[in-house]
């Protein structure tokens, strides 16, 4: 099972607000307990299956020199390896969850800073209920996803779509913030509260909790169950999947590896452009993203100019390595969105990308790799401007801004990254 994200890597009973309880939800699934087989593998014989992983990753990755920098990638396919326990072993559509899906510890597909990614895998054929609270998120969106999404470009050919993304704000949220939603092939017979369709091509959710201020905006919480009967995966399925992490881990490092290349070769360096990836498979409507790759010394820095559309629901940049993990935005300044980004007297956004701190507001620390990935995304915005990039001598940063760009000394430096720190342990990740 491949993985990748960049792609891009989202109540109450129905009785008690007086509505039509569907026929299938009426009665919960007695539990099933299935025999576990006596020739299911040891404990020894499924981790055997790990050997090697780390040392054959680190060499595909070029990350063997110097040694800390092998030590690093080697927690990488740790992650990796986390990833598929919490995706793909531990899920199952019969019993579903909100799991956490790429964040600053499940650092894959170059995961978005501002988003709380979530995932379930779910069955096309089962009725499901999502309900929570709104809470005060910037927006809440919900993807159905099908296996051919999570490769999105195979051999240079788009894939098929996404079936469809939901907002929660379609749905209609009491007072107190609380929603219900029904997900299920047909409408149930009676019931008349919010419904959205599961397409048969579905096998899982993506949800993305999106924060423009970290520290003040609250995350929603948000269950799904099952209604309808259905049976848990048994041992022999779940000692399945164990066998089948290896590949699984892989696959997932293999994807941002090529990725990242792939645009570098395609889209070029020191440069940005909107997607051509992600435009022809369109996972989230409304949503452009623009990507390009960034080189650069340390004596050097790049100057990103755009100007920012008049009307914009959301809008952010990243910088990610080349193994497409976004750089440690925790601790880093790695990325800017619409609420923390300095906007220029013209009304034009100006970021200077480099290793070192060059005094300025709008600063995109690349923590010294020597190569990566820029990233953008335009969200719901009257319109999707790329950006001019230059590469100047970092001695010559300030003479390429302008003369009004503020000077952040090392001291406030320390202070934005601390509440930076403090703010992205706000977020509901887990």
């Amino acid at each position: 099972m491949t993985r990748i994200w960049y792609i891009m890597k989202w109540g109450l009973a129905i009785s008690s607000l007086g509505m039509a309880v569907p026929p299938a939800a009426a009665q919960s699934p007695a539990p099933v307990r299935t025999p576990i087989p006596a020739s299911l593998p040891s404990w020894d014989q499924q981790l055997d299956l790990l050997k090697g992983i780390g040392d054959e990753l680190a060499a595909e990755s070029g990350r063997l020199d110097p040694p800390e920098r092998k030590q690093e990638m080697y927690r990488y396919v740790m992650g990796a390896v986390a990833d598929g326990w919490l995706h793909y072993v531990m899920q199952d559509p019969a019993r579903p969850t909100w799991m956490p899906e790429w964040n600053y510890a499940l650092n894959y597909g170059g995961p978005n800073p501002d988003y709380a990614y979530k995932h379930t895998l779910v069955d096309p054929k089962g009725i499901y209920r999502i309900s929570g609270y709104r809470g005060t998120s910037l927006f809440v969106e919900i993807t159905q996803q099908i296996p051919e999404f999570l490769t999105p470009f195979v051999n240079g050919k788009p894939q098929a779509p996404s079936p469809g993304t939901w907002d929660l704000d379609m749905l209609k949220i009491g007072k107190d913030g609380y929603f219900s939603v029904i997900l299920s092939a047909e409408r149930p017979v009676g019931y008349t509260g919010d419904w959205w369709p599961l397409s048969p091509k579905t096998h899982s959710l993506l949800m993305r909790q999106t924060q423009y201020d970290w520290s003040h905006e609250q995350d929603p919480r948000i269950a799904i169950v099952r209604l309808d009967p259905a049976q848990p995966a048994g041992p022999a399925e779940i000692s399945r999947r164990i066998g089948t992490l290896r590949e699984y881990t892989t696959s997932l490092i293999h994807a941002g590896m090529w990725l990242t290349r792939w645009y570098r070769d395609h889209v070029g360096v020191n440069t940005i452009k909107i997607s051509p990836i992600m435009t022809a498979t369109l996972p989230f409507p409304g949503q452009v993203y623009l990507d390009g790759a960034f080189q650069i010394k340390d004596d050097e820095a790049l100057i990103l100019e755009t100007p920012v559309p008049d009307k914009c629901r959301y809008w952010q940049i990243l910088l990610a390595d080349d193994r497409f993990a976004t750089i440690d935005w925790v601790n880093r300044q790695a990325n800017l969105n619409g609420f923390t980004a300095r906007r220029d007297s013209d009304g034009k956004f100006r970021a200077v990308i480099a290793a070192r701190d060059p005094g300025v507001p709008n600063w995109l620390d690349t923590a010294g790799e020597p190569w990566g990935i820029i990233q953008m995304r335009w969200n719901h915005c009257s319109s999707n401007p790329e950006p001019i990039v230059r590469k100047v001598a970092f001695a010559e940063v300030r003479k390429n801004l302008p003369a009004d760009t503020p000077v952040v000394t090392a001291e406030q430096r320390h202070a934005i990254l601390l509440k930076r720190w403090e703010s992205a342990q706000f977020r509901r990740l887990w």
